[in-house]
């Protein structure tokens, strides 16, 4: 129930694993990484520890041509979780599931600069409350109540699947993050907090079917912004912030 790049400075791609097997789980610091999924593929992410958990943000960045995709995220306590589904080409809504109880979304636009080349991706939700929120790059939804009073526990996994593409930076906190964070996750910023649950900086992860690990997207140019540009663009930058505090 819960989107795009150009050639990296240097490329090493691992193959992991052959297709139609399991990989084991490894860990490291995929920082500068990205997977890279053939239809048919999964990556699934674990934590190393048992959470417990009365709210979520999950926030990763994609790149795909087509918008549905799936994002299961299950605890040892939990049958089915939390997903997340994209929408069908006719069909604009996202859907959101928690524990069986389901809530679509629609997004509407917000003034915020989309950072090349990646898609972010965001939801919120929590239990207390019952209210759930998508965050897209210029796009959100309002806030919508889903599974009221729901607990979740045990070790975490969340599963990428129906999926082809790029995956990066993905990350699982066990509250909602302020707008403030989540603004600085959607800007490419990494003054918002090391994920509770899951962080790409030290991650568990495996897969099947046929992926790559390689290096991430880099910008097409390298050199610094002039004091000129750099104050431009800052300026820029807080305008929009303002605006997307002020939705």
């Amino acid at each position: 129930m819960m989107d795009w790049a150009l050639l990296s400075m240097c490329f090493l791609a691992v193959v992991i694993p052959a297709e139609g097997q399991t990989a084991s789980w490894q860990k490291g610091n995929l920082q500068g990484w990205m997977f890279n999924v053939v239809s048919g593929g999964e990556v699934r992410f674990r934590s190393d520890a048992p959470a417990n958990v009365t709210g979520l943000t999950v926030c990763m960045r994609v790149l795909i041509e087509n918008p549905y995709y799936r994002v299961q995220l299950t605890f040892g306590n939990s049958t089915d979780g939390i997903s997340y589904t994209g929408p069908v080409t006719t069909n604009p809504l996202y859907y959101l599931d928690i524990e069986g109880a389901t809530v679509s979304f629609k997004t509407i636009s917000v003034s915020f600069e989309q950072q090349w080349p990646w898609r972010n991706r965001c939801f919120t939700w929590e239990s207390s409350s019952r209210m759930a929120q998508l965050w897209f790059d210029g796009r959100m939804s309002i806030r919508k109540s889903v599974g009221r009073g729901q607990v979740f526990s045990g070790q975490a996994e969340l599963t990428i699947s129906e999926f082809e593409g790029q995956v990066s930076d993905v990350y699982v906190w066990d509250s909602a993050l302020s707008v403030k964070h989540l603004y600085c996750y959607l800007a490419l910023s990494h003054s918002f907090p090391p994920g509770s649950v899951l962080d790409w900086r030290h991650i568990q992860y495996s897969t099947s079917g046929y992926a790559l690990l390689e290096p991430t997207y880099l910008r097409p140019f390298s050199e610094k912004p002039t004091r000129r540009r750099k104050h431009k663009r800052e300026r820029g930058l807080r305008k929009d912030k303002r605006r997307f505090y002020e939705q």
